[in-house]
């Protein structure tokens, strides 16, 4: 071997004991982070060997050609499979640039690692044996240990939480746990006290800022802050967990008139009159939801062609969200025909589309002669319910 080149292999060799302990140096001064998760650095390429040059960085000698100098270890990135190495990893730069991470202690750090990966002993006995824990600490996104097992579906990591008194954004959990379908621990949560009396659970989460049921920090919760957990429910077309809100005492509040002149409405429309229609829209679809049509209602098919029609009216006055009434306008008619499918025979259908006839049997008439619904639905323009009647049971004859 040349003297050349046993120059050239001392040099790499040198190189690579160096960027080994560079970043050894930075994993333990950034929370076991590799460097190379690092935006913004200096400008790297990799070889087709698998080293990682740093273009910047260039030494010259006389005798040798320009070389670069590697500075990360050979062959492959390294992964952090293991405890909280494993979970900064997959976070990124995100952690190491959000000083809110870096302000949790070990105690916390554990804490909230326990409760994402549903560790029940550890949690079980720091509830138990610390007393000076925080369980109401966040990680880098603003999460708690709640949010934590909810989000990793950990049911008895969130059965001992709520056992904790002040305990916060049990709401953001909830509205978590709803929007995943986690049923049963969607059941917990409505177990908590905070929920007892039933009234958060018709209040948003921008009706209840002074309250730590949600959270209101530069993360915020991940949902719209006009949605409540029943209209969240009704969008996600959960039947179980609509069936346990409404049994709850939960319900959608109709939006008042687009023309309403009260207070209230003139306000929010002064303040921000896209949040305003935004928090209608949203009502609306939690209203023309066919889980919540179909559980809430003692006359769906009513319920729906005065709906429908009353958003066609909508589609032509809110511009800004005009497709989307039009959407739900349909879906309410489409809803009205789903129903009359499931019908077996005439009288079944004669039973929909006649409605509560008892105050027009005491009049004299014949139900048979009446169906209200099908002249309803003539009147509002819903032809699919109207040839459905019409096919199903020959109504008309």
């Amino acid at each position: 071997m040349s003297a050349r080149s046993r120059a050239a292999r001392f040099q790499r060799v040198g190189s690579v004991s160096e960027g080994e302990d560079e970043q050894q140096r930075w994993k333990e001064e950034n929370g076991g982070v590799d460097a190379h998760y690092m935006k913004g650095g200096k400008p790297e390429r990799e070889s087709a060997r698998g080293y990682r040059y740093n273009m910047s960085t260039l030494e010259v000698d006389k005798a040798l050609p320009v070389r670069k100098t590697i500075d990360t270890f050979p062959g492959r990135r390294m992964t952090l499979q293991r405890e909280k190495g494993r979970r900064q990893a997959i976070r990124g730069p995100a952690f190491m640039f959000n000083a809110r991470g870096s302000s949790l202690t070990a105690e916390e750090e554990r804490f909230l690692d326990a409760a994402e990966y549903g560790n029940i002993p550890v949690v079980r006995k720091m509830l138990e044996e610390s007393p000076t824990l925080n369980v109401n600490c966040v990680d880098y996104m603003g999460q708690n240990g709640l949010q934590l097992a909810v989000g990793n579906e950990h049911l008895e990591v969130t059965e001992l939480l709520l056992r904790r008194e002040n305990l916060a954004r049990v709401g953001d959990a909830l509205l978590l746990a709803i929007s995943k379908g986690y049923v049963r621990i969607v059941e917990a949560l409505l177990g908590h006290p905070s929920l007892a009396g039933g009234e958060r659970l018709t209040r948003s989460p921008c009706e209840l800022q002074d309250d730590d049921f949600y959270s209101y920090d530069e993360d915020g919760t991940r949902f719209s802050p006009d949605i409540t957990p029943i209209i969240l429910a009704a969008h996600c077309q959960k039947y179980e967990v609509v069936h346990m809100l409404l049994l709850k005492g939960a319900r959608i509040e109709r939006p008042h008139d687009y023309f309403c002149k009260c207070a209230d409405c003139t306000e929010k429309q002064r303040k921000d009159s896209f949040s305003h229609s935004r928090s209608r829209i949203n009502a609306y679809r939690g209203l023309a939801s066919p889980a919540y049509l179909s559980l809430s209602s003692e006359d769906p098919v009513l319920t729906a062609l005065e709906l429908s029609n009353e958003l066609a009216k909508l589609a032509n006055i809110e511009k800004e969200f005009k497709n989307d009434y039009r959407k739900l306008s349909m879906q309410c008619k489409d809803f009205v025909v789903g129903v009359l499918d499931l019908c077996r025979d005439t009288e079944e259908v004669e039973a929909i589309l006649n409605g509560d006839i008892s105050a027009e049997l005491e009049e004299g008439q014949h139900h048979r002669s009446l169906l209200s619904r099908v002249k309803l639905a003539i009147k509002y323009e819903v032809k699919k319910a109207r040839s459905k009647a019409t096919v199903t049971g020959g109504l008309f004859t």
